[in-house]
């Protein structure tokens, strides 16, 4: 439970002060490492709610980030079964 706490921080750190490409990768592996990481999605609204670029492809209710995290979590869920982490 703590390290899923400090990762959360960690990953919200990182999303206030490193660049995109780093933040996201870290948000990724979190993802992978830590069972249905909810707050995954709710990362993906912050990172669209600050760094959001203001294309409206798809309505303002949707954040197309958070649902491209919703998506890698939902194809990571069945997978992470048939893979054994070492961590």
């Amino acid at each position: 439970m703590i390290s899923r706490i400090v990762g959360s921080i960690v990953v919200l750190i990182s999303i206030l002060v490193f660049p995109f490409w780093i933040y996201i990768s870290i948000l990724l592996v979190a993802i992978v490492i830590f069972p249905f990481y909810v707050e995954g999605i709710l990362f993906g609204f912050l990172i669209d709610v600050i760094y959001g670029s203001g294309v409206e492809v798809l309505p303002s209710v949707v954040s197309p980030f958070a649902l491209s995290i919703l998506v890698f979590l939902s194809v990571m869920l069945p997978m992470k079964e048939r893979i054994r982490l070492y961590v």
